[in-house]
């Protein structure tokens, strides 16, 4: 029997020479991705990304075809859509190839002056994304909220949602991060629906010679406190047990306040408690996070560190 890997990569195939008119000499499966499956492919017209989107995550196809296109036209470095379409019952989206790997992978062989350099581009970026129209609504357009608190909320619940469900952490963690929340609601008030890249992190930030080279799987924009990108890149690098210097970089870029400082902290706990849910979880792309002791004590750690923090 097939694995689904393999039925996905059949379909990659075909959809490329039956589509696109490819005859691709390699079609190798990205292991990332959790909305898509996502292809390299290289043919003699070149290298190119595919990628396949089942019926229940066709918003998110939608989604990454208007953004990369928006995003490009504010001069940002996105892969280029080449053509899109339906086959079947699946959507497809033929990307142009950026050279370079996710900035967690090579974050360690980087020196300071290049964190700084990436860190400065990134945040280049989060302010011509800023200039993008609001909807005048928090989080996403497929699930607004009238309030930032209220988007909040709704990251607590759906981490204690996935911790209950996993049964691995103690769902207590979420009660005590929604505590802390409230002692915020004076910062979240003044947060504005501003439109900024939610998942930048320490993925889809594709880095080349110590450079950045691209921003990819941009699938949504989100609307409110750009900060929360600086928190879950925060709570990346934590739990790579790597140093968080372009952390320091980033928020110097932006001059960063007092206050925005311990939101990041706080955002960076609100990440902790969605990296314990995520322990054990499979996701729409057959991918499942595993579950092991070390990985239990690790974010434990973080989580209690982060608390000494904000308390």
């Amino acid at each position: 029997m097939l694995s689904d890997m393999d039925t996905r990569k059949d379909i990659a195939a075909k959809i490329l020479r039956d589509e696109l008119n490819i005859t691709p000499a390699e079609v190798t499966r990205f292991t990332t991705g959790y909305c898509h499956s996502v292809f390299y492919v290289r043919a003699e017209t070149g290298e190119y990304v595919l990628r396949l989107t089942s019926e229940e995550n066709k918003g998110f196809y939608l989604g990454s075809v208007k953004w990369m296109n928006a995003l490009a036209r504010l001069g940002i470095p996105v892969p280029r859509v080449l053509k899109h379409g339906q086959h079947g019952d699946m959507y497809y989206a033929l990307i142009t190839f950026i050279l370079g790997r996710d900035l967690g992978e090579v974050y360690h062989a980087l020196d300071d002056r290049q964190k700084h350099g990436i860190a400065k581009e990134l945040s280049n970026i989060q302010a011509k994304v800023s200039s993008l129209p609001s909807i005048n609504l928090y989080g996403y357009e497929n699930s607004p909220f009238a309030t930032w608190l209220e988007f909040i909320e709704s990251h607590i619940k759906r981490s204690h949602r996935r911790i209950t469900q996993n049964n691995v952490f103690s769902a207590d963690v979420c009660d005590t991060v929604s505590g802390i929340m409230h002692t915020l609601r004076d910062y979240f008030a003044d947060v504005k629906p501003t439109p900024f890249l939610d998942d930048t992190t320490t993925k889809n930030v594709l880095v080349h010679n110590g450079k950045l080279a691209g921003i990819v799987d941009v699938d949504e924009i989100c609307y409110g406190d750009s900060l929360l990108t600086v928190g879950l890149t925060n709570m990346s690098l934590l739990a790579m047990k790597a140093d968080t210097k372009y952390i320091d970089y980033w928020l110097d870029e932006l001059q960063a306040s007092a206050a925005q400082r311990n939101a990041v902290t706080f955002y960076t706990l609100l990440f902790c408690i969605d990296f314990m849910g995520e322990q054990g979880m499979r996701f729409d792309n057959g991918n499942t996070v595993p579950v092991n002791q070390k990985n239990i004590e690790s974010l434990n750690t973080i989580y209690h560190e982060l608390l000494g923090k904000l308390s």
